[in-house]
């Protein structure tokens, strides 16, 4: 008798948290997307999602959720339930900068998440309107040297620090104009509201085709497959620029690890296919895979990155 009491126990325990993780999914999960809508990283986001949803055999919902740098779609991944049906898909600095450079931040990226893959990375490319007297970074650097004031987007903390490198490295100075999205600061750009903004890839190349603004250079370390081109910032005047971001997904900490698992092979599965690498290139980004273990080190990386970044620009809280 006493066998069989400790046998159902043990059966009690078992069936309360890996029969989760062992059926997963069997409900529609949320990806909780922390860029706005319409944004180069949404289209990314929602192109991965489509693709993911039949390995999953669940409807992919994606809810965007942008504001604070990233800290709104966090706090609220952060407070889910750990069981997979919420995911966050964030930026790097979105987990990794705020508690450098926002004031209100109350979650560390690397104790209140559990990692699960980066997916992609990219820079920005340097834009203007198509009115800029400037169509090369130099002339860029010297007509806003001229100017007695110098508006720029800054949309969000990265482009922050990516502008503020820019005017360290150049020895221009300018105000940061504050977006809530991306496609904001790309609509001053090209109403010539603002005299330039980095802008993400995806969305600024596909602007400067329409030939609503112009890209002047790219943060990335080497020139864009998709757009060979054009220059790097480092070779259009300002040697070794460099600013590179990656998106990652994310789960609620104290998830089930077979969870993390699955949903790292089905977005490794998309990204290195055919079709998904090939999409992601054509939008101006890199894909990029990594284990769960590659993704915590990447953040170990990238909060000594942004150390130095905070440091050398001078980036005070806000």
């Amino acid at each position: 008798m006493k066998k069989i009491i400790i046998h159902a126990a043990f059966i009690l325990a078992a069936s309360a948290f890996p029969a989760a993780a062992q059926d997963y999914p069997v409900r529609p999960i949320k990806f909780v997307n922390s860029s706005a809508a319409g944004g180069g990283a949404d289209i990314l986001i929602r192109f991965l999602a489509s693709k993911i949803q039949p390995l999953a055999g669940q409807p992919i919902l994606v809810e965007n959720k942008p504001g604070a740098a990233g800290n709104i779609s966090n706090e609220y991944v952060a407070s889910a339930k750990p069981d997979g049906y919420t995911v966050l898909i964030a930026a790097s600095s979105a987990m990794i900068a705020n508690r450098y450079v926002m004031k209100d931040t109350r979650l560390d990226g690397m104790k209140d998440f559990d990692p699960v893959t980066s997916i992609f990375r990219a820079g920005f490319a340097l834009t203007v309107p198509n009115s800029s007297p400037a169509k090369t970074v130099p002339e860029l650097i010297s007509y806003l040297k001229s100017k007695p004031k110098v508006l720029y987007g800054a949309p969000t903390i990265s482009v922050l620090a990516a502008s503020e490198l820019f005017k360290l490295m150049s020895g221009t100075k300018g105000e940061a104009v504050n977006y809530k999205a991306m496609l904001d600061a790309a609509r001053d750009v090209m109403g010539g509201e603002t005299d330039y903004a980095f802008v993400d890839t995806v969305l600024s190349m596909a602007q400067a085709k329409a030939g609503r603004l112009r890209v002047l250079g790219v943060t990335t370390p080497q020139r864009l497959e998709s757009v060979p081109e054009l220059p790097t910032l480092s070779e259009a005047g300002l040697k070794d620029y460099e600013y590179v971001n990656f998106w990652g997904v994310w789960l609620p900490a104290k998830s089930p690890p077979d969870v993390a698992a699955k949903l790292n092979r089905w977005f490794n599965e998309v990204i290195k296919s055919p079709e998904g690498h090939k999409y992601l290139v054509d939008q101006s980004s890199e894909p990029w895979p990594s284990t769960e273990d590659g993704l915590r080190k990447q953040m170990i990386e990238h909060d000594a990155m942004w150390q130095k970044i905070v440091k050398q620009a001078n980036i005070q809280p806000r």
